[in-house]
């Protein structure tokens, strides 16, 4: 679905390009989660794959769509929404009903199908209690949930997420959180998410490492953990879960390798499945 061929990113008259030599492709149904450290490219790259940004070098295609031909950029745009890292950058209407009708309307959609899909995303992302509520009255993690339901709404092919935790709490994660483990068992969407939690990553099924503006890794989460003298010069590091696990393991308990979730683990320490060994 989106094809990076040798692409290469320089911001204004720096000498230092902020991409360069990115050659991957992300088909479509995949759920991605993009790593690495601050000033890495992670954001660069996830916004050349919906034209807010267009490469100085090589090409990016969206389903066969030049993303730095203007003519296909509105085309591009329908098929990749893009969540920002503040919510606020983005919730633009009176209510949350109106939020999500705002984008369907800019798509020229009849009325009939525009009150049919605002009814369908309400029970969907459970937001019926907060439908005359102001956008800006929510809670962090609210105001995300609206955010990310007002794209879907439009029915992308493909949903772009910079960062969508960084500036929530603990709830506001969580609620999230269940968002994407929502998207990532829906086969018809492909989820890209630039996230710096560690926890974070096992939500998707495919992980890239940016450094130093290059694709260093790419693989599974799985495969990520297992590496160690890499995982300290990229400047990332194992949840915090799996060393918990570690060292229950030393203990004598029967916790199985490849736990990296909370949740996991609890599962692995409920009765008739973890234990002393």
């Amino acid at each position: 679905m989106i094809r990076f061929s040798d692409v290469s990113l320089t911001y204004g008259s720096s000498a230092t390009p902020a991409l360069s030599g990115i050659d991957l492709t992300i088909e479509a149904g995949e759920s991605v989660a993009v790593v690495g450290p601050s000033g890495s490219g992670k954001t660069s790259l996830l916004r050349l794959m919906n034209a807010l940004i267009v490469p100085t070098g090589g090409r990016v295609t969206v389903n066969g769509l030049v993303t730095n031909d203007p003519s296909s950029v509105w085309d591009v745009r329908r098929l990749v929404g893009l969540i920002f890292q503040n919510p606020d950058n983005q919730l633009v209407s009176t209510t949350v009903e109106r939020e999500l009708a705002f984008g369907m309307e800019n798509l020229g959609l009849v009325s009939q199908t525009i009150r049919e899909r605002v009814e369908e995303t309400l029970v969907r992302f459970r937001l019926q209690d907060l439908r005359d509520r102001a956008p800006h009255r929510l809670s962090g993690g609210e105001k995300q949930r609206v955010a990310i339901a007002a794209v879907l709404a439009m029915r992308p092919a493909c949903l772009l997420l910079d960062e969508p935790t960084s500036l929530l709490d603990a709830a506001g994660r969580r609620e999230v959180w269940r968002m994407l483990e929502e998207l990532r068992a829906d086969s018809s969407k492909t989820v890209v998410h630039v996230t710096q939690f560690p926890d974070e990553i096992g939500l998707s099924s495919r992980v890239l490492v940016v450094f130093e503006g290059k694709v260093v890794f790419d693989s599974t989460p799985a495969e990520l953990f297992e590496l160690d003298e890499e995982l300290s010069r990229w400047s990332l590091r194992r949840p915090a879960t799996m060393d918990i696990a570690h060292e229950l393991r030393d203990a004598g308990y029967a916790i199985p390798e490849g736990i990296w979730t909370l949740d996991g683990l609890l599962d692995a320490l409920a009765p008739g499945h973890g234990g002393s060994a």
